[in-house]
């Protein structure tokens, strides 16, 4: 690769800088999605967690917010094993950042996946930073534009900014204070509901999660409803109560 030019390597310092002056872990993984979007620059970008093995992944979170009511992972659900950069990184040990255009043969441009994609979110051209995850799990961030191919210099900086990424992943229960708890993954719940839950824990409103986080009221609502929906819940008391026991938050502190 080329050197990263004076303005790509100013790009990659304020990302990092970003990162570690964050004051809030619940706004790293938006706040690095907002930055992707911006940077490259693409239309959107999410992150996303498959269980190739079972066929089934998640949309975690995303840029810009619209994505939180798109049917991702229903998308991903109906179409993950036909997607080509999806598929590359199960079969292959590589984690270098690729896109469609390298990966894709005609057949894709033509099937139903591509279509469905298309229509649903405008899915065009491709780039996909792939992160290190467990065997037969894939995490990575998906970002697309319309029209336009990405560049050797959008390579160049999405190898760079994938090394941030990791590490993010690396330290990312750490972060959210979730290292001896339960899996979040295994009901369903996705790291913008968790965060979600961990601000209902705390007593924010929804208007205060809102502003929080700052996305519209209206997406933290549904987000509550997809926990309640996940839990078998109707109300935030039970779901708080449920959540505890099953380790998806702390054990409340013994009153004095």
């Amino acid at each position: 690769m080329t050197a990263l030019s004076g303005r790509d390597a100013r790009l990659i310092h304020d990302l990092a800088k970003a990162i570690l002056t964050e004051p809030e872990p619940v706004r790293v993984w938006p706040l690095l999605m907002e930055r992707l979007t911006t940077d490259l620059p693409v239309d959107l970008a999410v992150l996303i967690d498959l269980d190739w093995q079972a066929g089934t992944g998640h949309a975690l979170t995303g840029k810009p917010d619209w994505l939180h009511q798109a049917p991702l992972d229903a998308l991903i659900d109906a179409h993950m094993r036909a997607h080509p950069l999806l598929s590359h990184y199960a079969h292959t040990a590589d984690l270098s950042p690729l896109t469609l255009d390298q990966i894709a043969g005609d057949r894709w441009w033509k099937s139903e996946a591509y279509h469905a994609g298309k229509a649903a979110i405008g899915i065009d051209r491709q780039l996909a930073l792939p992160l290190s995850s467990r065997p037969g799990q894939i995490r990575a961030v998906i970002m697309s534009r319309s029209g336009r191919g990405f560049t050797d210099r959008d390579l160049e900086y999405a190898d760079l900014a994938r090394s941030l990424l990791d590490t993010v992943c690396a330290h990312e229960k750490a972060m959210f204070g979730l290292a001896a708890l339960g899996d979040p993954a295994e009901y369903g719940i996705t790291s913008r509901e968790m965060t979600v839950l961990a601000l209902l824990d705390e007593g924010l409103t929804a208007r205060a999660i809102a502003s929080r986080l700052r996305i519209a009221e209206r997406t933290v609502v549904k987000h509550k409803e997809n926990l309640y929906r996940k839990l078998r819940v109707h109300d935030r008391v039970t779901t708080l109560n449920k959540a505890r026991a099953l380790g998806l938050l702390p054990a409340q502190p013994p009153s004095p």
